[in-house]
């Protein structure tokens, strides 16, 4: 006897929720924390930065005269830091059909759907850059103006020019003068499971010796160098460090591990992690550096927008809407010295 058999039926629906799950939540903390600097007004920027001379012993014998030799100038010290002006782009086109007849699960508007989706793209593409090995460079017609990343930024004289594993090198053009550069101490490329509580010490009292500064820093960093941080509460291998204790209530079915603030003799340290850290070349999808990190000093560092994230439409010439998300910005470290970078790979 014939039967119908639902392998065989003709016309079947489907069963299609309508709701879209994105699952990919990274957030852009340096975005949200980084000072929104003055609107630039050229695509070169530059900047002054200065210092005090040494200290100096001596003194003065009574009734003498001052010599031409006793003059001395005052912004002799004085030098410029500079960087280029860069464009980021996204676009985006949608059909007439996809636009206006297609009904898709979860999507009631592909245009404007379009335009968040590319609109985050977009401030994640500025994140990276900004955490990313990148060195600047100017237009000339076949290549884009581009922007310096911190991981160029903060380079001591011996990385100064230094490629990564990526297509990135080091400060190629206009290099940060040597005065204003951080020292040998404050880049750490050990090995991230081979960094101590002492290695953090020692980087913070480097920077305090140049600059003076008991800081509040950032540290924004990948989920390798995170993980570190947290391993400090838990194991201590350094010579001359004794191993800590922990109370834990017995009663409570929850267990807290993990380091968010770290307090030293010479700054204290607020741990972020970044998913978009540590780039080494400009391919989509190309390598992060683990274990990168960057100790930063946020009153010393401006996103300088000259446009901010606008969406532009264009002519439809009857293939549908076409559309472009659009800013333009620089990334302005106003005085390197005060910085610190993790790189294994230095």
């Amino acid at each position: 006897m014939a039967m119908l058999l639902e392998k065989d039926q003709v016309a079947k629906r489907e069963d299609l929720l309508d709701l879209l799950t994105r699952v990919d939540e990274k957030a852009t903390p340096f975005m949200s924390l980084v000072n929104k600097g003055t609107t630039p007004q050229a695509t070169f920027l530059e900047w002054p930065v200065d210092t005090y001379s040494g200290a100096a012993l001596g003194g003065t014998v009574d009734g003498s005269d001052l010599s031409s030799s006793d003059y001395q100038n005052a912004a002799a010290n004085r030098a410029i830091i500079s960087t280029y002006l860069q464009t980021f782009r996204r676009a985006a086109q949608v059909s007439r059909l996809a636009q206006d007849v297609s009904v898709v699960a979860g999507v009631s508007d592909e245009i404007a759907n379009s335009i968040s989706v590319k609109g985050v793209e977009l401030i994640r593409d500025i994140e990276a850059t900004c955490l990313s090995d990148q060195e600047h460079q100017v237009d000339n017609g076949s290549n884009a103006y581009l922007t310096r990343g911190l991981g160029v930024w903060i380079r001591d004289t011996a990385n100064l020019t230094t490629a990564g594993a990526g297509s990135v090198g080091g400060q190629s053009l206009l290099a940060v003068p040597a005065a204003f550069r951080p020292a040998a101490g404050q880049i750490i490329g050990t090995a991230t499971a081979s960094i101590t509580e002492s290695d953090i010490q020692a980087l913070l009292q480097t920077i305090w010796s140049a600059t003076g500064m008991m800081g509040d820093y950032k540290l924004f960093c990948d989920a390798t160098l995170r993980r570190a941080f947290t391993d400090f509460t838990r194991t201590i291998a350094t010579a001359g460090y004794t191993a800590r204790n922990f109370n834990i209530d017995g009663d409570s079915k929850k267990v807290t591990n993990s380091t968010t603030i770290f307090e030293g003799d010479f700054g204290t340290i607020e741990v972020i992690a970044d998913n978009f850290i540590g780039f080494q070349d400009a391919a989509v999808g190309s390598s992060q550096e683990a274990g990168r990190g960057y100790l930063l000093d946020m009153d010393k560092i401006d996103l300088r927008m000259q446009k901010q994230p606008t969406v532009e439409k264009f002519e439809d010439r009857g293939a549908g809407d076409r559309f472009l998300i659009e800013a333009r910005a620089a990334l302005q470290v106003r005085n390197p010295i005060g910085l610190g970078q993790f790189s294994p790979a230095l």
